[in-house]
């Protein structure tokens, strides 16, 4: 299989499993959610449901204590005795009790005693008749309206046999019969209590004041109702008559509950609240985040384990190049050398110019595979970090004059001519000599691969403050601006026809990069600007390879 299937391959073994992966743990997510949410709506619902029982009890309570003190205004005893003293009573717990709104003194027959339906009325009590005018009027029946209620009279003492054969040949009387009414006058709650003591049909009652028992179930609301649940207590127009928590507009309500029987149409109302909304997106989101790091990990291994492979498959390419080149610049210098060798060994070659040429090659072509082996071996001393530098003190003009004039002959056979711009006086430099020497040539052997159809090679020496700068240019074909970054790579080998037809293994300038840093220096490319001699008016495009090393080996 190829690099680029396998790559294939690996992305999709990766990514279908993360995909289904992901896509499960999302609706396991969901689910969760889902889960928790009603869960913890049930958990309001049952608050709402304590809250509602709670208020329930309370009206209740209230409603039993009034009833009690209704019947105590009026003893069966007294069933005989004149309304004044009834209406006495009632006046009196009026102005006393908080809860009671309005009361009243009414008989079928003789229809409302009090209050009187008369100019000296006060406005809330021609509201009050108003509202219950059906009741009053006799239009609807006390007892029709609600269900009965008997409260009968007990005496907490014992009776002699002869007292209760005396009653039990006395006319029976009518049970005491009391009840709560709730009434709808102009769609507002109203709440009647009353109580029909005798058979007369005399009715007396109160009307409960409202807010004043919405007040106390506001005790019992405030205190049940937890943050950061929004519990709404509103009446049948929708009005909020009570409210704990902040409420989120426009949202619906979770659920909605009757409070009581004994308060009609008023519902509460549970809403998730600010608080608890954001705390469930809060929740989706940080899954959300969550799984999305996790699919960006797990993407992001993916592409890094990609770029590592495909680097690793150009490295296994590239060297693989480099083993076939190298063995070919192996054998082209030692088919030379055999070939020269065995022609003056054979002494068929009688002329001394021959052979003296002919030992010339084999020198050259030695010292070419000399360099070649020494390019193999640094590489791979720089590779497992075993390069070995022995820096000393030395004139690197005389340095680069002696390097210079041993290669002279192989430049000037190739055709260039030799330019120096040194300074005066000597550059001293402390660092590797060998090294700085292997660089120098590395860069002559690349010049001389492909920029022989140049006219010269200039080298110039140049002091700047602590450091020392040597340019090596040319009048070759250059180096194309895309590659200049890329030259100094291992392997690497521009992509032109011309570095097709030249043998190489493209560690030269890695070599030669690598060691000057390694020393504290630095190698980097420019495009040429000498003028080509002869030729003022034309630029040079060519390479030229600068050098900078300190002067002192850096600690």
């Amino acid at each position: 299989m190829t690099g680029r299937g396998s790559i294939l391959l690996f992305w999709v073994l990766l990514m279908v499993p993360t995909v289904i992966l992901l896509g499960v743990a999302f609706k396991l997510l969901s689910h969760e959610d889902a889960r928790l949410r009603q869960a913890n709506i049930d958990t309001m619902m049952n608050q709402a449901r304590t809250i509602a029982s709670k208020i329930d009890l309370t009206i209740e309570t209230v409603q039993n204590n009034l009833a009690q003190s209704l019947l105590g205004l009026w003893t069966p005893d007294q069933w005989r005795s004149t309304s004044d003293v009834l209406q006495h009573r009632l006046l009196n717990w009026e102005r006393k009790n908080p809860l009671v709104r309005n009361v009243f003194i009414y008989h079928p027959k003789k229809g409302l005693l009090y209050p009187e339906c008369s100019l000296a009325a006060t406005r809330e009590e021609r509201q009050f008749i108003h509202r219950f005018s059906p009741l009053f009027s006799g239009t609807l029946d006390f007892e029709l309206k609600t269900s009965q209620k008997e409260t009968r009279q007990v005496s907490p003492k014992a009776m002699p046999r002869a007292e209760l054969y005396k009653l039990s040949q006395a006319p029976s009387r009518a049970a005491t019969v009391s009840d709560w009414m709730p009434w709808f006058s102009e769609n507002q709650l109203y709440i009647l209590g009353w109580v029909k003591p005798g058979r007369d049909g005399l009715v007396y009652g109160i009307e409960l004041e409202v807010m004043t028992l919405l007040s106390r179930l506001a005790t019992e609301f405030f205190t049940l109702a937890q943050r950061p649940t929004a519990y709404v207590l509103a009446n049948g127009s929708g009005t909020v008559l009570l409210q704990s928590g902040d409420v989120i507009e426009g949202h619906p309500p979770l659920g909605k509950i009757e409070v009581s029987p004994r308060l009609p149409h008023w519902r509460l109302c549970v809403y998730a609240g600010t608080v608890a909304e954001n705390d469930a997106k809060g929740f989706m989101a940080l899954a959300l985040m969550a799984l999305s790091l996790l699919l960006i990990s797990i993407i992001t291994g993916g592409i890094l384990i990609t770029r590592l492979t495909l680097s690793k498959i150009k490295d296994a390419r590239q060297k693989t190049s480099f083993v076939a080149s190298v063995s070919h610049e192996l054998k082209t210098p030692l088919t030379s050398i055999r070939m020269y060798a065995e022609l003056l060994q054979s002494q068929r070659v009688r002329d001394p110019d021959k052979q003296a040429q002919y030992l010339n090659v084999i020198v050259g072509e030695s010292g070419r595979l000399t360099r070649l082996i020494n390019n193999v071996l640094d590489f791979g001393r720089l590779e497992q970090g075993r390069k070995i530098y022995r820096p000393e003190r030395f004139d690197l003009k005389a340095c680069l004059d002696t390097l210079i004039s041993a290669h002279a002959i192989r430049l000037q056979k190739a055709g260039f001519k030799i330019m120096k711009v040194f300074p005066p006086t000597p550059v001293d430099i402390e660092t590797d000599r060998d090294a700085l020497e292997q660089a120098v040539l590395n860069i002559i052997d690349n010049a001389l691969k492909y920029a022989d159809s140049g006219q010269f090679i200039q080298f110039t020496l140049n002091q700047e403050a602590d450091d020392i700068i040597l340019e090596i240019q040319d009048d070759g074909p250059g180096i194309p601006d895309s590659a200049h970054g890329l030259i100094f790579d291992k392997f690497y080998r521009a992509d032109t026809s011309l570095t097709a037809s030249k043998p190489g293994s493209g560690l030269g300038l890695s070599i030669a990069r690598q060691m000057l840093r390694d020393l504290g220096g630095d190698l980097y490319i420019m495009r040429s600007d000498i003028q080509q001699p002869g030729t003022p008016s034309k630029r040079n495009t060519g390479a030229n390879f600068i050098i900078r090393m300190p002067c002192n080996v850096p600690h």
